[in-house]
């Protein structure tokens, strides 16, 4: 079983991944209290669902782009998993975990995640196949950037509070929005993968990937 952690925005999600199949789910919206609550959180998380950490054979965390606060706290917590039990951690691009939900869907997905400062975090994958290939590097930029790659066969993704920017800078584009998908769940399947595969599996080596400098 492998615990998938989400902290890269307002939601802290959680999931359990065994074999390929997503078990258990859980998606609450502490804000930026993480911190505050993940231990506790989780534990409950575990009881609840009758799993002990010692059933654990893996962990994986979303390491960014996203909250500079809210990836530190969500590494955090699954590097000393990690350590504590002798398990792999796997951390697992936001982007990339945001882009499975429309694994199998022909057409490119470009996610989209605010940045602050008037840019996002972006990249496009190819969804055709039940794993998204990259077409693009995670990257940061202004709406114009983001222009300069639309084409027809686009869905924008992204949450929803960024909503109104697909509808004014994006008129007539597909888009889906959603602060309800739970990326832990695709955070543990990735890193169910990654760990089976045995690639970079190293806590030591993994970090969290800002993209740009906090200030």
């Amino acid at each position: 079983m492998v615990l998938g952690i989400d902290t890269s925005g307002e939601n802290l999600g959680l999931a359990i991944c065994q074999d390929g199949d997503i078990m258990f789910s859980s998606l609450s919206r502490p804000g930026l209290r993480h911190g505050e609550i993940i231990q506790k959180v989780t534990k409950d998380f575990l009881l609840k669902n009758r799993i002990s950490f010692n059933d654990l054979s893996g962990v994986s965390v979303t390491i960014g782009p996203g909250s500079f606060t809210g990836l530190r706290i969500g590494l955090s917590a699954a590097k000393g998993y990690s350590y504590s039990l002798g398990i792999p951690l796997a951390g697992v691009s936001t982007l990339l975990a945001g882009a499975y939900a429309f694994a199998n869907l022909d057409k490119r997905v470009f996610v989209v995640i605010d940045a602050k400062r008037k840019e996002y975090y972006w990249a496009i994958f190819d969804c055709s196949d039940e794993y998204p290939k990259r077409l693009s590097r995670d990257s940061v930029g202004s709406i114009a950037d983001l222009k300069e790659m639309v084409s027809d066969d686009i869905i924008f993704f992204g949450p929803s509070h960024i909503e109104k920017l697909f509808l004014s800078e994006f008129e007539g584009c597909e888009y889906r929005v959603s602060d309800n998908f739970n990326l832990a769940d695709t955070a543990s399947y990735l890193g169910e993968q990654d760990i089976k595969n045995r690639r970079n599996i190293d806590a030591a080596v993994v970090v969290p990937f800002y993209l740009r400098s906090r200030f």
